[in-house]
């Protein structure tokens, strides 16, 4: 993007139609900024600059509307040097922060009820997706027999994240084979990374007669499965309703947009991961994926022990971004405390 080169004006009328827009989602008019800035300029000076700022590509006007809204480009200028990070109120914070207090202290009870509190706080999508859980040291693994033929097997880590997987069996394995195995696996495999399980489980439960335990047989047909990385798996979203309030979304086919968009989990996952750490903010056309191009998202990294977790919000192009970009970071940061202090407890 080149630089664009604005008048003390025209960045403080940029900055208003922002606001104002953001705030109504009505476009906005030269005699409402004229009314709201009360700064002593003219409807028609400010028709002007606003009409200079649309010749630059950073406001437009919708159909036959007099009023202006801002373009993508219009939102990145308005991030990048004309806003000011709100910083949440006292009010704010504490009802996080005592919302938090009373989530359960496991990782994945966490992540999953920070999805749902960011979602009501923000009135946007939350989106969190737990460290790749291939880089994680397995703590223990816990069988469980659900049906005939069927168990479920729990990989919990350390870190205090949990995946569950189902498997299915052809033969009957008694009570006696499943503490057996889960004695057994846990003895070879407690204490290494996932990632390393997954390459070579077959020198770890070297020596074991495997056609003596189904289970074990399993373990060794299915590492992948068990030790491998599904990121989507490891995705928690928080509440759709909130965003689907949003003015945006009364119409029709913005609305089968969205919900597209929340049903395809792979473009979200795409979307988050591999982010800068610290807090990012991408605008409308500059998400690559088509169904993303109506839309904003704010995300932070978090920290799990050595690993980086990914959280954040995604919404229309007409978000609060000075008060989101706060409420993002500083949960972020609350989460990254909260599984600290369960995990040194």
């Amino acid at each position: 993007m080149s630089a664009i080169s604005l008048t003390d004006r025209e960045r403080l009328i940029l900055r208003s139609v922002v606001h104002n827009y953001i705030l109504t989602a009505d476009p906005v008019g030269s005699r409402t900024l004229a009314r709201r800035m009360n700064i002593g300029l003219s409807p028609a000076t400010i028709r002007n600059s606003m009409a200079d700022l649309e010749d630059m590509g950073l406001l437009t006007h919708p159909h036959t509307s007099a009023g202006r809204v801002p373009t993508d480009l219009g939102y990145r200028i308005y991030v990048n040097g004309l806003m000011d990070i709100e910083e949440l109120t006292d009010e704010d914070r504490l009802t996080i922060r005592s919302k938090l207090e009373t989530i359960s202290p496991e990782t994945s009870e966490v992540l999953n009820r920070v999805g749902e509190l960011l979602s009501e706080v923000s009135r946007m999508l939350a989106i969190i997706i737990a460290p790749d859980l291939t880089a994680g040291v397995l703590d223990k693994i816990e069988i469980i027999r659900v049906a005939s033929g069927r168990v479920m097997v729990v990989v919990v880590i350390k870190t205090g994240l949990v995946r569950t997987i189902l498997l299915e069996m052809d033969t009957h394995i008694s009570d006696v084979e499943i503490l057996d195995a889960t004695q057994l696996i846990n003895q070879r495999l407690s204490g290494v990374r996932l990632a390393e399980i997954n390459r070579d489980i077959e020198d770890r439960l070297a020596g074991v007669q495997c056609n003596r335990n189904a289970i074990v047989r399993l373990f060794l047909d299915f590492p992948e499965k068990i030790f491998g990385s599904d990121t989507v798996e490891e995705m928690h979203i928080g509440n759709t309703r909130p965003l689907l309030e949003q003015p945006e979304y009364k119409n029709p086919e913005q609305l089968k947009g969205i919900i597209e968009l929340i049903e395809d989990k792979d473009i979200i996952v795409h979307l988050l991961k591999d982010r800068s750490q610290g807090v990012s903010v991408t605008i409308g056309e500059e998400n690559k994926k088509e169904r993303l191009r109506d839309c904003s998202v704010i995300t932070s990294t978090y920290r799990m022990g050595d690993e980086l977790g990914t959280l954040g919000i995604i919404g229309p192009t007409r978000m609060n971004y000075s008060r989101l970009v706060s409420l993002v970071g500083f949960t972020a940061q609350l989460v990254g405390e909260r599984i600290a202090r369960k995990n040194n407890s």
